[in-house]
């Protein structure tokens, strides 16, 4: 194979890693993150309900009782309990400004957990979006771990609670809801969320006392489970199933897949994530718990469950646990400040580290633009001008290997049939010339990584959810959609922004210098537009933004040095 060939087909094979990229090379585990013991760890909640009502002072988690003795004094009483009554399911809405959970003493997990910054859709159509993902979801995020205690406990296992239908939390202030059930025989568990009106992170903790005169098996835990339904699914490109941070320093992600398959592990977790594009659900134990399954929720759910060790509980004994639990967006920001560690999250991919300054640079020039679409051009153009000399240095090889292709025809003609003899008066022609037959796609291998960063970053980034550009474009995180149209009962979205992106190569290929090329080659570089305009046509509108004013800037950097090239050539003339 000639060089020139050599050289096409690496260009051709550089550009197709961008998108294929996805498909094959799968990301590598991020670099290891500390997770401190010992801090507190909490639940969820959700959705609007009932009327108001003031916050009712909760009481403190009860001590331990004597056996076959009442309940600790300043302990929620079980109305009723002691007579046998059974207790009746409801839910309990906690509001801060940040979201709206509801809390069912069945199980006391969260049964909705509404977002009030963010909507299920763009434009004013969107509803709060549910981080639980369905009001079927059994069992719901934060229920009780009920597995491998002794005696076991009932199911359905329901809570009391003194707490009022609607708890408000204000901004700057601490509310606490106090669940708590008691056995005839006297065992005595209770669940307390502690959450705070500024935060997306609250508490939960669990305690359970041995009121009885047998000894019991307690094993403090939780689930963590999610439907990824809609928002929650995201997209082909990203990922969304069950996180865990080992205590050896290393993330494991489980798709849905992997889960369905039981390609999971299980044992000793710091934290633990139901975890989404742009949304997460994570568990910190104030210790590091187990693992016990790891499990699917029909084909668009999954379930974890993590608890403290097994602790056997004599007349009278005690046992806590915690956990800290944060249950909102996906801002390296408030991760961070969650937790050291937890925005490793945010998948950037192989090349986090040129993708964490791009997109630092992007979010601070929308300190001063307050457009996203805006910040993407800026940070094309800035990202042009910094690869501007090896791009000029690419024309000026290909406008000479241009220039020479009439003797490499001549060549080709003389040595017909001997390609060793072909190759090297090729060479010797190349080092006569000074010509580096590389050179021309090299600033282009060069630029992979950068733009594998940015196209991770673009993905992403929640700042670009629902972020309006201008007229149609309200969502730069979607594709474009401008209408559809029906054609024999199909549906085609219509977008002008991958139009133009593919109009765009066919002007960049037009003016760019051009060696010989054998019909095949020619064949490969005209269906190069139609294949990239076809990939471009479901992706989000952010990176078509990126790759059309990449194009353009190339355009107008090709057609300046063309200019200045015939310039130069005709005063040496």
């Amino acid at each position: 194979m000639g060089q020139e060939k050599r050289m096409m087909l690496a260009i051709v094979l550089s550009i197709a890693v961008l998108f294929l990229y996805q498909y094959f090379m799968p990301a590598p585990p991020p670099k290891p993150v500390v997770t401190p013991a010992g801090t507190d760890n909490a639940a969820v909640a959700a959705q609007a309900g009932a009327g108001k009502a003031a916050v009712a002072p909760q009481a403190a988690l009860p001590g331990p009782a004597a056996p076959g003795s009442a309940a600790t004094p300043g302990a929620v009483a079980p109305e009723g309990l002691s007579a046998g009554v059974p207790a009746a399911e409801r839910q309990i809405e906690v509001r801060t400004p940040l979201f709206t959970a509801r809390i069912s003493t069945e199980g006391g997990g969260i049964t909705s957990f509404l977002l009030k910054s963010y909507k299920d859709a763009p434009g004013p159509g969107g509803k709060m979006l549910d981080l639980v993902g369905s009001k079927s979801l059994q069992p719901p995020p934060l229920s009780l771990y009920k597995e491998e205690n002794r005696p076991p406990f009932p199911s359905p296992m329901i809570f009391r609670s003194v707490a009022p239908d609607v708890v408000e939390v204000a901004a700057g202030a601490t509310g606490s809801v106090l669940l708590a059930w008691e056995s005839s025989t006297g065992v005595r568990v209770t669940r307390e969320y502690v959450f705070h009106g500024d935060r997306y992170d609250f508490d939960v903790r669990v305690q359970a006392a041995n009121g009885s005169r047998e000894p019991v098996t307690v094993r403090p835990g939780l689930e963590l489970s999610q439907m990824f339904l809609g928002e929650l699914a995201g997209d082909s490109y990203t990922f969304h199933g069950i996180a865990t941070f080992s205590p050896k320093g290393a993330i494991e992600r489980y798709s849905l897949s992997d889960i369905t398959k039981g390609k999971v592990e299980k044992g000793q977790v710091r934290w633990a994530s139901a975890d989404s594009k742009y949304f997460t659900w994570v568990a910190i134990p104030e210790k590091d718990w187990s693992v016990g399954r790891i499990a699917p929720i029909g084909e668009q759910g999954a379930l974890l469950s993590m608890a403290d060790s097994a602790a056997t509980l004599l007349a009278g004994d005690t046992v806590r646990a915690g956990a800290k639990v944060f249950a909102g967006p996906k801002q390296s920001d408030l991760l961070e400040s969650t937790e050291k560690g937890l925005e490793a999250l945010i998948d950037y991919g192989w090349f986090g580290f040129l993708a964490k300054p791009l997109v630092f640079l992007m979010k601070a020039s929308n300190r001063v633009t307050g457009n996203y679409g805006i910040d993407i051009i800026l940070l094309t153009i800035l990202i042009k001008i910094l690869f501007f000399p090896l791009t000029q240095k690419s024309m000026a090889s290909m406008r000479k290997m241009q220039e020479l292709a009439p003797v490499l025809n001549k060549l080709k003609e003389k040595y017909k049939g001997d390609m060793n003899r072909i190759n090297q008066e090729t060479m010797n022609l190349y080092k006569t010339y000074k010509i580096n037959p590389l050179s021309g796609c090299l600033p282009m291998l060069a630029q992979i990584p950068v733009f594998i960063a940015l196209y991770k970053g673009l993905l992403v980034t929640i700042e670009l959810r629902h972020a309006p550009f201008f007229a149609w474009i309200n969502d730069l995180s979607a594709p474009e959609f401008l209408w559809d149209i029906h054609v024999a009962g199909f549906t085609l979205p219509i977008r002008l922004l991958p139009l133009l992106m593919g109009i765009s190569m066919v002007i960049q290929q037009k003016m760019t210098p051009s060696m010989s090329m054998d019909p095949m080659q020619q064949k490969m570089m005209l269906l190069m537009p139609v294949v990239f305009t076809f990939m471009f046509w479901g992706f989000p509108t952010g990176l078509v933004i990126y790759w059309l004013v990449n194009n353009i800037l190339s355009i107008g950097q090709q057609w300046l040095y063309n200019r200045q090239a015939d310039a130069a050539k005709s005063e040496i003339a």
